[in-house]
Formats: structure tokens, sequence, C-alpha cells
């Protein structure tokens, strides 16, 4: 029987099925980062994530309870490993250790880990965390978030079920979201059932959660012209992770001066807590520009012609660009006008780990993100790297994963915006 002719219901319950089945051998099978397992895993998820989008686009006529129903296996996906245990390795680890440092009157960008007066305020598991010897590179907003964490549950499992709030409140946005703009409901899957989404967040417990969560709440409050709630929540994504900063060109004119004024406002007070005598709080982020490379083909070339920190500029430069264009030329409600702004100053960073993607997941739901929708997908390979240095391999990503990672990327766009290009421009932004 042709898949076509299988009542979408049951195809539901197929993918759906097959979904969850892959996520938790997984997790049952403890599966490591760039395992066998895990990539096996990967791969069956994003296939049935893959299915399941193609029948939603081209036959998006399905109950609301039918969607309630998809909405309950994007949170099953993330049971299995929410549950699973957390690794000293783990980045929540570090979280945790930023934020009662904060709880007990210390800043996290003026004491390492390591410091000996401070073994006093070391679990078991923070005292063997990897970072014990680098400055922390998470902004204001973050440290302010893991602070609220683990002033309620001082734990990796409470970390990691807080990032998964805001996980599925970003869910909630994206559907909002969509259903104000007059979009198909059902493209919400696009972020719900994401694989990236679910093992960054529900396994990894990545902190880019959050910033993807503000970013999400900004692009709903503009769409509803609630101009003021908008820029505040623009400034936390900032504040947050760095990353959605290139986005401001997006609000210009279309919110009120007081609300530029209060945005301004709540970012110096989010720094100014963490402000030592003339120094800013940046953290690792100057380290990170002039040393440390991962999967990051477009800057290391960038680098090599001009410097680092000429590179790093480049990236925000053109993703602040991108958005200066789409703030023209597209609607504040085209996805593709918050998504690839982002996804540009991405592509030329010095870093780019999988979860480095999270903040523009919330938008990949139209045609013109559907490259950025493979590349969530296409970039999971590169934790090859995580299996190749336990076996003594280098921190490098092998030349034939990145082919793969950026060539089936560059592929996409040409597809894609080779068949707009023959399609009737878009309408004049709002």
């Amino acid at each position: 029987m042709r898949l076509a002719a299988i009542p979408f219901p049951l195809l539901l319950l197929l993918y759906g099925s097959i979904y969850l089945a892959a996520i938790f051998a997984m997790v049952s099978s403890g599966a490591a980062l760039g395992s066998t397992g895990f990539l096996a895993a990967a791969a069956v998820a994003a296939a049935a994530y893959a299915a399941t989008l193609w029948r939603v686009r081209n036959d998006p006529g399905a109950s609301r309870a039918l969607l309630l129903l998809a909405f309950a296996f994007a949170v099953a996906f993330r049971v299995p490993p929410a549950l699973a245990e957390v690794g000293p390795d783990s980045d929540m680890v570090r979280y945790l250790w930023d934020g009662r440092l904060q709880l007990h009157g210390y800043s996290p960008y003026d004491h390492l880990p390591s410091h000996p007066g401070l073994a006093h305020l070391h679990t078991e598991e923070t005292a063997a965390m990897p970072s014990l010897r680098h400055r922390t590179p998470y902004p204001p907003a973050a440290q302010l978030f893991f602070r609220m964490v683990v002033g309620i549950a001082d734990s990796t499992r409470g970390m990691k079920f807080a990032l998964i709030a805001c996980d599925l409140l970003t869910l909630l946005v994206v559907w909002r979201l969509l259903a104000i703009t007059g979009r198909n409901e059902w493209l919400s899957l696009a972020y719900a059932w994401n694989p990236l989404v679910v093992l960054e967040v529900a396994h990894s417990g990545h902190m880019d959660a959050v910033a993807m969560l503000w970013v999400a709440a900004a692009a709903y409050w503009l769409a509803r012209r609630r101009t003021t709630l908008a820029s505040v929540a623009f400034v936390l994504g900032i504040a947050t992770k760095l990353l959605p900063v290139v986005l401001a060109p997006l609000f210009f004119r279309r919110i009120q001066f007081r609300d530029a004024l209060l945005g301004a406002a709540l970012f110096a007070l989010l720094y100014l807590p963490f402000v030592e005598g003339s120094r800013l709080p940046v953290g690792a982020v100057p380290n990170v520009i002039d040393h440390l490379r991962f999967n990051g083909p477009v800057f290391a070339a960038l680098a090599w012609l001009a410097s680092p920190r000429a590179a790093a500029a480049f990236a925000v430069l053109a993703g602040a660009a991108a958005a200066a264009w789409a703030r023209y030329r597209l609607s504040r409600n085209d996805p593709a006008a918050w998504a690839w702004p982002m996804a540009i100053a991405l592509l030329a960073a010095p870093v780019i780990y999988p979860w480095y993607l999270l903040p523009f997941t919330p938008f990949l739901v139209s045609r013109a993100t559907i490259p950025l929708m493979a590349w969530t997908v296409t970039v999971l390979p590169v934790y090859v790297v995580w299996r190749f240095m336990q076996e003594g391999g280098k921190w490098a990503v092998p030349w034939p994963v990145l082919v793969l990672e950026f060539g089936l990327l560059l592929a996409a766009c040409w597809v894609v915006f080779a068949r707009q290009r023959r399609e009737t421009p878009a309408s004049e932004p709002a």
C-alpha cells in the first residue's frame, strides 16, 4: 500500500511511534554522543520528522484533536532523555556552578571554579566538571536564569526540567504565532518534532533553549504589535545568547522610542550587577574568538585572510545586514526574516556546535527556511568528533562530515531559492 493512501491519523501514529522508539532505544542503551547508536537514533527520528512534515505540508486538513495528539507525541519524545542520568561533563553542571556561586554572593565572571577558596562550594558533580579552569561564557540573563533555577533545585535534573519547560513554552509560542499570522498550525511540528531540539534540550540540556524562547516571544509580540513586550523579550534574548543581536534591524521603526529606551535600560540593568571596575562581563567570549575553532570553515578562511577579530566582526555585520534587508523586503511576520540573519551570522562563527542552531529553530515554518531545517539535521553527524576524542582522536570535524553538513545546506538553498525566483514576489513589508 502506498503511504499516500494511508489515512493521516494512522501515519501520525506510525511516524510518532517510530520516532519515540528510536529515542527510547538511544536512551535505554546509554548511547554516547557520536556513537553508532546515537547517530542511528537521530537518523530514524529525522526520517520520521521529514515524513511527517511532508504529509503535513501536502495535506494540512486535519482536526485540532489530531494536532493535540501530535503535541502529545512531542512531549513523549522528551520524556526518556529528560529522565536519563547526567554526567559530570554536561554543560548543565557548569550552569549549576554559576548559579550556586551567585547565591553565595560571588560573580561567576570573576572567579574560576578551580579557585581554592571556593572548594567548599563544590559538590562531587561540579568538582569533576571539565571547565574548572575556564571562565564562564554565559551572558548575564543566562546567569540570572541559572541562579533562579539553582535557588529552586540545585541539581542537574532540576536544571534540565527548567530548560525543557522553556522548550515546551517555545512550542506554545510557535503554535500561537502560526495561528495569529494565518499560517498552517500543523507547521508547529517543524519545531515540536525537530530532532535537534529534542536532543539538545531534553537530552543534553543546553541553555540556548532559554534564548530560543525569548526570541520566539519577541517575534510573537511584535506580530501582535505589543512593542514593549517584544522589546523586553528581545533584550532578554540577547542577554542570554549574543547571537540574536543581529536581529536588531527588524525592530527599526516598528517599536516606539520609549520601547527602545526601556530595552536599553533593561540591558544595562542586566549587565550592571556583573560589572567589575572597568571590565565588562564578557567572560570567555574573547578567548573563543581568538583561539577556539570548531566546525567553522567560513570563519577559519576569513581569520586566515584578515584576523580573528575581523572575522568575528564580519559575522555580526553579515547577520545584521541580512536583518536590515529583511526589514525592508519582508513582512514582520515572515519566519525567514527572523531565521536567516541568525543563521548567516552563525555560518561565519568560529564555533558551530549543533546546539548553537537552536535560536532559529522556532522559525523553520516556511519554504524559505527549509534549507535551515535541513541544516538542523545535517549538523548532527559532527558528534562523531566526541566519539573520536574518546578514542584519542583530534578535536576537528572530518572533511567528509563538513561536506555533508554544508554541502547539503547549499544544495537545499539552491533548490528552494531557484524555485522562489520563478514565483510571484513577496508583498510589501508591514
